[in-house]
C-alpha cells in the first residue's frame, strides 16, 4: 500500500513569504490574516489554513475522542432538538464565513492545475539501490479533515471522535474527472455549547468541495457543469453527463441505488457551490443602458415551470401586505441549498408560501419597495362585456366611486353601465347592475389572460429586457400570467422606463391606472399609457427625448422622483409592437410602437430577439420538481446570460482604448472610458494650483 497523497502538500501553495518587512499574509487567497514572521502561527486562525513551511510535518491534533466533552455533551448520545438547532445555525455560519468560492475560472488556474495533475496519479521511482526502492505518489489522498484545532467561528476547541461520535469519520465518495472511490472524511465539532459548529474538510483551494462529507467533487467538474447550464441544458442533464463521463473514464460499475445517491449528492452540491460563489450582480447591468434603460420589452417563458407533485404552495388566509422582502427570499434560497449540503440528512422545503416570492433584480435596478400582487389574482375571473378603458375614465373623473356604489341609485348604475358598454336588461335588479359593474372593475384590475397553466405546474416566469436583450428584471409566476405580473414589475423597478413594450398594453396600462392612480397622473395623465388621448383617433407623435444623444447626467433630482434621470420626463407609456387591431380592445390603436418616429429602430430589435441565442437559451422548456432550485436557477440563468452580453459591451470598449485610457461604469452604470493621470500630471496640477494661489 502506497502512503496517500496529503492534500496539505501542494507545492502551488507554498505560504510564508513575508508580504513586508518582518510579516507574512495567509497563502489562502480568501483569507486576510497577517502575521509578524517571528510570531508565525502553525494554523492560519482565520480560515484554518495550514501554515507550516514542512509540509509533511502534521499539524497539531484535534482534541482526541478521549478528550472531556463540556457539561450537558455526550460523545455517542445525540444532540437535543434545541442543541442541533444551534449546530445548523453555527455551521451554516461557518460554511457562509470560510467558503468563498472565486466566480472567474482564471482565478482558481493553479487549482485546476493541481487537480489535472492529481488525476494523472504518477508513481515515481527514486533512490533506487540494491538494497532499497523508494516510491512516490502524486494522488489523491484517502482521508480528509479540516486541520483546524480551533472553532474558526468562537475559538474554542474542537472535538474529534470516534466512528458512531458527534463527530467521527464517515466513509465518502470522491469525485473527479477520472477519479470514483470511496475516501473517509472526518468531521471535528466545536465544544462550545452555544456554538456546536461542525468543521468539515473545506479547503477548495485543494480543488476539492465537500457535500456533506458523503461526496468530495472537484471544482472543475461544478464549473463544467455551469458552462453546460450557460448553453440551456437542464441542470439534471449535466449532472448525469457529468457521472456517465466519470464512470467511463474509471470503469467503475455503479448500482441504480448509489447512481440515484450521488446524483442527488451532485446537483445538491451544484447549487450549494453556486451559493457560496462570490459574485456581484450588478455586474449583469447593461453597459448601455445602465440602471435607466429608455425602452425595456416584456418577454414571457411559460415553459419554465416548477412542477407541483413534491411543492405545495400555500397562500396567507388574512389581508396581508403585497410587500416581498427580497433579501430574505433570497437568502432563504441560498440558505436552503446549503443547509442541503451541510446536513445532507435534512429535508427539503415542500410547502411554501407563494406570497413571499419575490421577483429578481440587479440591486441597483431594483425599487424601494418590491410587491408581489399574486395573491391577490381572482382565479375566476373570465373576459367580462364592457370598455375598461372607459371605466377607467369615468373613476379618475369622479364620475364612479367604487367605494361609493352601494348608494348609487338605479338610474345612476345605468348611465355608468351604459357608459362602459356594459349591456343590461331592462328588467335587471340593482344588485345585478351593482354585480355587472363590479365585474368589469375586477377584469381590468386582475388584467387576467384566459389561459391558466395546468394544476400540476407553475405560470412560468415574465422578464424585461432592455433592447441589448440584458435581463432588466424577472418574476416567477404561480398562477396564470395576468397584467397585473407586468405592474409589478415596473413598480417594483428603480425606474419605470419611458417606453415598455408588452402584447398587452391596454389591460397593462389599465390595471395600473388603478393599483397605482397617483404615479399613473404623473407619467401619463388621463392618456392611460397611451401616446395620445384615447378618446381621439390615435395620431403620431414624436418622442425626441428617445433619441440616442450625449449629455450629463445631474443626479441632484430625489432618488423617489417620477422624473426619470435620461430622458428628464415623467413621460411613460406603454406600447405593443403589434400591427393588427385588436376587435375586442378598441384603444388598441392608441398604443401602437408605430406612432412614435423614434421608435421606429425598436420594432427591428423585437423581431430579432425570437432567433437570438440568448433568447434561444432563456426560452429552453424546463420543468424543476425543486423549488429552490428553480429560483436558483432562474437567477443564475438571467445573471450569466445578461452577463456574458456585457462581457462583450466591455471587450468592444477595450478594444477601442487609448493608452492611458481604462474602462469605468458612471453614475447611471454605463461603461464610459476614463484617462488614467500620471504622477507628472498631478504634480504638474499641483504646481499650477500653487502659482494661482502666489
Amino acid at each position: 500500500m502506497f502512503p496517500p497523497y496529503k492534500y496539505s502538500c501542494t507545492v502551488t501553495l507554498d505560504l510564508g513569504l513575508a508580504t513586508s518587512r518582518g510579516r507574512g499574509k495567509c497563502k489562502n487567497p480568501s483569507c486576510s490574516y497577517v502575521y509578524t514572521n517571528r510570531h508565525k502561527p502553525r494554523i492560519c486562525p482565520s480560515c484554518g489554513f495550514n501554515l507550516t513551511k514542512d509540509r509533511t510535518e502534521k499539524t497539531t491534533k484535534a482534541i482526541e475522542a478521549s478528550s472531556s466533552l463540556s457539561d450537558g455533551l455526550s460523545a455517542t448520545e445525540p444532540l437535543s432538538a434545541a442543541q442541533r438547532e444551534i449546530q445548523r445555525q453555527s455551521t451554516l455560519q461557518l460554511l457562509r464565513k470560510v467558503l468563498q468560492i472565486p466566480e472567474n475560472e482564471s482565478e482558481l488556474a493553479e487549482v485546476f492545475a493541481l487537480i489535472h495533475e492529481l488525476n494523472s496519479s504518477r508513481l515515481i521511482l527514486s533512490n533506487v539501490s540494491e538494497e532499497t526502492v523508494t516510491i512516490e505518489q502524486t494522488s489523491w489522498s484517502n482521508y480528509y479533515e479540516s486541520p483546524s484545532t480551533q472553532c474558526l467561528l468562537c475559538s474554542s476547541p474542537l472535538f474529534k471522535g470516534e466512528q458512531n461520535s458527534l463527530a467521527g469519520p464517515q466513509e465518502c465518495w470522491l469525485l473527479t474527472a477520472s477519479r470514483l472511490q470511496v475516501v473517509t472524511a472526518q468531521v471535528k465539532m466545536c465544544l462550545n455549547p452555544h456554538c456546536l459548529a461542525l468543521h468539515s474538510f473545506m479547503d477548495i483551494y485543494t480543488g476539492l468541495f465537500n457535500v456533506g462529507n458523503k461526496l468530495l467533487v472537484s471544482l472543475d467538474l461544478l464549473f463544467a457543469i455551469r458552462n453546460q447550464i450557460k448553453l440551456g441544458e437542464d441542470p439534471r442533464v449535466s449532472v448525469s453527463v457529468v457521472l456517465k463521463s466519470v464512470q467511463e473514464q474509471t470503469e467503475k460499475t455503479l448500482t441504480s441505488e448509489e447512481m440515484s445517491q450521488l446524483q442527488e449528492l451532485l446537483c445538491n452540491g451544484y447549487w450549494a457551490f453556486e451559493c457560496l460563489t462570490v459574485r456581484d450582480y450588478n455586474d449583469m447591468i447593461c453597459g448601455i443602458c445602465g440602471v435607466a434603460p429608455k425602452v425595456e420589452m416584456a418577454q414571457r417563458s411559460e415553459e419554465n415551470v416548477l412542477a407541483l407533485k413534491s411543492v405545495e404552495f400555500t397562500w396567507p388566509e388574512f389581508l396581508a401586505s403585497s410587500e416581498v422582502n427580497v433579501e430574505d427570499f433570497w437568502a432563504t434560497m441560498e440558505t436552503e441549498v446549503i443547509e442541503q449540503v451541510a446536513f445532507p440528512a435534512s429535508i427539503p422545503i415542500t410547502k411554501f408560501d407563494a406570497s413571499v416570492i419575490a421577483p429578481f433584480f440587479p440591486p441597483l435596478m431594483r425599487g424601494a419597495v418590491v410587491v408581489n400582487t399574486e395573491k391577490d389574482k381572482s382565479l375566476d375571473v373570465q373576459p367580462v362585456p364592457g370598455n375598461g378603458s372607459a371605466l377607467v375614465r369615468l373613476l379618475q373623473e369622479g364620475t364612479c366611486k367604487i367605494e361609493e356604489i352601494g348608494s348609487y341609485s338605479e338610474e345612476e348604475l345605468r348611465y355608468l353601465l351604459g357608459q362602459c358598454g356594459i349591456p343590461f336588461g331592462a328588467e335587471d335588479t340593482r344588485d345585478q347592475l351593482c354585480f355587472s359593474l363590479l365585474a368589469l372593475y375586477e377584469s381590468v384590475q386582475n388584467g387576467a389572460r384566459a389561459r391558466q397553466p395546468p394544476p400540476h405546474l407553475t405560470g412560468g416566469k415574465i422578464y424585461k429586457v432592455c433592447p441589448h436583450q440584458v435581463v432588466c428584471g424577472s418574476k416567477y409566476l404561480v398562477r396564470g400570467e395576468s397584467a397585473r405580473d407586468h405592474v409589478d414589475l415596473l413598480a417594483s423597478s428603480r425606474h419605470w422606463p419611458p417606453i415598455y413594450v408588452v402584447d398587452m398594453a391596454t389591460p397593462v396600462a389599465l390595471c395600473a391606472d388603478l393599483c397605482y392612480p397617483e404615479l399613473t397622473s404623473q407619467m401619463w395623465g388621463k392618456n392611460q399609457g397611451c401616446f395620445s388621448s384615447p378618446t381621439e383617433p390615435p395620431v403620431s407623435v414624436s418622442c425626441p427625448e428617445l433619441l440616442d444623444q450625449h449629455y450629463s447626467v445631474d443626479m441632484t433630482e430625489a432618488e423617489h422622483s417620477v422624473q426619470h434621470p435620461v430622458t428628464k420626463t415623467a413621460t411613460r407609456r406603454i406600447v405593443h409592437a403589434g400591427t393588427q387591431p385588436s376587435p375586442g380592445d378598441p384603444s388598441s390603436g392608441h398604443h401602437s410602437l408605430s406612432l412614435c418616429p423614434e421608435l421606429a429602430p425598436y420594432a427591428n430589435v423585437l423581431a430579432s430577439i425570437v432567433n437570438s441565442k440568448p433568447n434561444n437559451i432563456r426560452q429552453r422548456p424546463i420543468a424543476f420538481d425543486n423549488a429552490t432550485h428553480y429560483y436558483l436557477y432562474n437567477r443564475l440563468m438571467d445573471f450569466l446570460t445578461s452577463r456574458d452580453i456585457v462581457n462583450r459591451q466591455i471587450h468592444d470598449i477595450v478594444q477601442s482604448c487609448q493608452p492611458g485610457e481604462v474602462v469605468i461604469r458612471d453614475t447611471l452604470y454605463r461603461l464610459g472610458v476614463a484617462q488614467i493621470k500620471t504622477e507628472t500630471e498631478e504634480e504638474g496640477e499641483e504646481e499650477e494650483v500653487a502659482a494661482v494661489a502666489e
